[in-house]
């Protein structure tokens, strides 16, 4: 018997700040050597392309795959994301999770465990690149870690879309920080002024120029999960005196940032460490309150199976989810 985990069950039995704590745990694992990330697989033919990740981690004894179908026309015409979880003591499927949702409080929770430790704890102005549903998780996760945060301000390409996300947001995190959000697209002066820099956008070239970056700021930069795209230029790499990826492997193949930035001859991979290395405790994510710090989230199969793990024991605690017969 397997479990089936529905959008709306994620919306009720998944919270960010469960989601905070499985994500860190979960790479927390893989720094003792209890976890393991399996990089995402594409194949593409005539617009039509699948997508596989997925993670194997001893500690929870369970392992998932994510697969996903992406269809383009003209446009994107259909997508879905499907999480598949095996027990490893059984070898049996224990659940079946529709994972859109769960991959958009993933993505936030891991910006949110990069940004308690990379960031300056007394950070105060924060700028978010990005309006959409992605930004909403990122918001709401780095909020949790930062409540001293005074202001954030919110750029995006839809005036429309921006004032609607500010006064959205506005509400979702009344009793979390005391944060003003603005709309703005005076993207110099806020860049000048942030202490965190986050992007979660689609952009295919650099959002701002790395010049503009204050000493001591911490930028997330959770968009570019393919090789040919860039939401920072290679100064804010070059002027990053720590750089981590979610995953080295995976950035090695997906982050365009750290591609282009490779390319230019302004990063040597060498530099670049795992959040696991951080959270384990091998690297220290900022060891003075003048460094530029800089974390590439390119969203791992490792995240899904620790959000999903959370998502199956709430499920069988409350009572949540329908059940699926294998035989």
């Amino acid at each position: 018997m397997a479990r089936l985990i529905k959008e709306e069950h994620v919306r009720e039995l998944l919270t960010m700040a469960d989601a905070l704590v499985a994500v860190e745990q979960a790479f927390k694992a893989v720094a003792l050597g209890e976890a393991v990330n399996v990089p995402r697989h594409r194949g593409a033919l005539k617009g039509a392309t699948v997508n596989s990740m997925g993670a194997i981690s001893s500690a929870l004894d369970l392992m998932a795959m994510k697969v996903y179908p992406i269809v383009r026309q003209d446009i994107t015409v259909g997508s879905s994301f499907q999480v598949l979880v095996w027990r490893i003591s059984t070898g049996a499927l224990v659940g079946v999770l529709e994972a859109e949702l769960l991959a958009q409080i993933r993505t936030g929770a891991a910006s949110g465990v990069a940004t308690r430790l990379m960031a300056r704890a007394d950070s105060r102005v924060m700028t978010l690149f990005g309006a959409g549903w992605q930004a909403r998780a990122q918001l709401d996760a780095i909020a949790r870690v930062l409540p001293g945060l005074e202001r954030v301000n919110v750029v995006g390409r839809s005036a429309q879309r921006v004032t609607e996300f500010c006064a959205a947001m506005a509400v979702q995190l009344e009793g979390l920080c005391a944060a003003r959000l603005v709309a703005t697209t005076d993207i110099e002066r806020a860049v000048r002024e942030s202490d965190v820099v986050t992007t979660i956008t689609g952009s295919q070239v650099p959002l701002f120029d790395g010049q503009w970056l204050a000493d001591g700021v911490h930028l997330n930069a959770a968009g570019s999960n393919f090789a040919q795209k860039q939401e920072i230029d290679s100064s804010t790499v070059q002027r990053s005196t720590r750089i981590v990826a979610d995953d080295v492997e995976v950035a090695k193949l997906e982050s365009g940032d750290l591609i282009a930035a490779a390319a230019a001859g302004a990063l040597d991979w060498s530099r670049v460490r795992s959040l696991a290395d951080v959270v384990g405790g091998a690297f220290p994510g900022r060891a003075s309150a003048d460094e530029i710090t800089l974390f590439e989230s390119q969203g791992l199969g490792l995240e899904d199976l620790a959000v999903a793990a959370v998502l199956l024991a709430e499920s069988e605690r409350r009572g949540i989810g329908l059940d699926i017969p294998l035989q």
